[in-house]
């Protein structure tokens, strides 16, 4: 989703996402129609976090395994991190403003 070009294809996951579909739907149409209905919905989820996941990607790389209780401390902190990122800049801009007010001189 975040890497350029196209991966090889999931052929487990395709398979199981496929008998899965096979619970909701009767045709092959309908079967390919709610799997692609199913990877927009995804992407659409998981866009806004790209950056985490490239992030958990890469430890998940050197690390070869997380459980859930790592996965969760990785994404507060990441999340904890990027907050205070924009918090800063928010005072920054805040203080620039105060800086400029103050220069402010009306012509009387």
């Amino acid at each position: 989703m975040l890497l350029d070009g196209d991966p090889e294809p999931p052929v487990d996951d395709l398979r199981q996402a496929r008998e899965l579909a096979l619970l909701f739907c009767k045709t092959e149409e309908a079967i390919d129609t709610f799997i692609a209905h199913c990877d927009v919905a995804a992407r659409d989820l998981l866009m806004p976090y790209g950056d985490l996941l490239m992030a958990l990607s890469v430890l998940l790389r050197i690390r070869r395994t997380l459980n859930g209780a790592e996965i969760d401390k990785i994404i507060w902190d990441f999340e904890a991190h990027k907050a205070l990122a924009i918090e800063r800049h928010r005072r920054a801009q805040w203080d620039r403003i105060v800086k400029s007010a103050a220069a402010f001189r009306p012509e009387c």
